[in-house]
């Protein structure tokens, strides 16, 4: 029997239990994993060209003696700051574990440790060949 220690995730040789949901191994036909990206690029993108306009606009301002490019380049740190933790969030990968019957497909099991995934797809795996 497999235990992940803290979810209610286990799984022996007749069900794979999820929380309060249990799936009785011997109608489990597929196991699958799919990786999804719940955060987009396109936010640290536009908060990187943000940062090239205030960049600009400091530099205009302090070739043209119009006065100080403090502002501009404040704006320009703030907006580098949010377009780094964007671009650090767009990194992040969700692992998805599906289970699919003869009747249906349903997502078990989510979490963003791919080995944690894996190991629990081949425990179930393991149970189905032994089963």
């Amino acid at each position: 029997m497999v235990q992940l220690s803290g979810d209610k995730v286990s799984v022996d040789k007749d069900f794979a239990r999820f929380g309060a949901k249990s799936y009785a191994i011997n109608k489990i036909n597929t196991v699958e994993v799919r990786e999804h990206r719940p955060n987009g690029q396109a936010g640290a993108w536009v908060f990187g060209l943000l940062v090239l306009v205030f960049l600009l606009s400091a530099i205009g301002a302090t070739a043209q003696d119009d006065g100080s490019p403090v502002s501009q380049l404040v704006i320009a740190l703030l907006c580098a700051g949010i377009a780094y933790w964007m671009f650090v969030r767009s990194k992040v990968i969700e692992y998805q574990l599906y289970l699919m019957t003869s009747s249906s497909e349903a997502q078990a099991f989510l979490s963003r440790d791919g080995e944690e995934v894996a190991r629990l797809r081949e425990s179930i795996e393991a149970a189905m060949a032994n089963s």
